[in-house]
């Protein structure tokens, strides 16, 4: 910036000298006592001081040119850093979605893990007391897991986990409804404004379709992996907290475990006269 400001110096030098040029020209063209040879010899002069001013500003008009070159090119360099910069900005937005998307997924299954469920439960339960609506609460657990692992090895419950988060996945198809894993060898469905009938067919519908997958179960009484499964409905109201709603769910579960499992259990409705 310094041969910058020594430019502009240099033209507003240049730019005063042609001013005082001309006052000078003007000034003896004025004045009546200057004889001719006075005049002819001023404008020698003159006509000198305005070659050299001419001089000057061509060169002053390469020195411009030069600038402009230069800051033609930091442009150019400019530009193509916000470039990048807007490239780097959108694979990193790109990467926090993505992210963001792993963070409420379980590892095992792909289907939505704890931490999703639980915001996703008490996010639904405050719009269900906003609206006075009910919410519904289904809770899953592989029979006999732990004796199915200890025979058959952690890999082989592993791969019997995915399947059965895989079904459970494709039996969710309400917009709304949210199927997680809820622990271990536990599972769950939210379901929003279901009407508690329906809830009892779902997951009827859901336990049919892990046991018709036909895992081998070599403990079970049915050879093959089955489920145990709890429903609960709730009208969501200040008095009773989401916790209700899980509690009835899993007393319908243990009821369905106690019952002899792979079966549906269901707890009764929930509301502010009975919670």
């Amino acid at each position: 910036m310094g041969i910058e400001a020594q430019a502009k110096r240099n033209a507003e030098a240049v730019y005063a000298e042609e001013e005082a040029v001309a006052a000078e020209a003007a000034r003896v063209a004025d004045d009546p006592t200057v004889t001719f040879d006075a005049l002819c010899e001023h404008y020698r002069f003159l006509s000198q001081k305005y070659r050299h001013a001419i001089r000057q500003l061509i060169k002053l008009t390469h020195v411009s040119d030069m600038f402009q070159g230069k800051l033609l090119r930091m442009q150019e360099e400019l530009e193509r850093r916000n470039a990048e910069l807007e490239q780097a900005r959108a694979h990193l937005e790109q990467a926090n979605q993505a992210l963001h998307r792993l963070s409420y997924l379980d590892a095992l299954t792909g289907v939505a893990n704890r931490r999703h469920f639980n915001e996703y439960l008490d996010q639904e339960w405050r719009r269900a007391m906003r609206k006075q609506a009910s919410l519904s609460l289904i809770l899953l657990d592989v029979d006999h897991f732990k004796r199915l692992n200890d025979i058959a090895g952690h890999q082989y419950g592993d791969d019997c986990l995915r399947q059965v988060g895989a079904a459970l996945a494709a039996s969710v198809r309400r917009a709304g409804d949210l199927a997680a894993r809820y622990g271990g060898e536990e599972f769950a469905v939210i379901l929003p404004d279901a009407q508690p009938d329906w809830v009892m067919s779902f997951a009827e519908e859901v336990r049919q379709a892990i046991a018709a997958l036909e895992i081998p179960h070599p403990v079970s009484p049915y050879g093959v992996l089955t489920v145990s499964v709890g429903a609960a409905t709730a009208v969501a109201v200040e008095q009773q907290g989401v916790s209700s709603l899980i509690a009835a769910a899993d007393k319908a579960l243990y009821a369905a475990k106690e019952a002899g499992r792979n079966r549906v259990s269901c707890a009764p409705i929930l509301s502010v006269g009975n919670g």
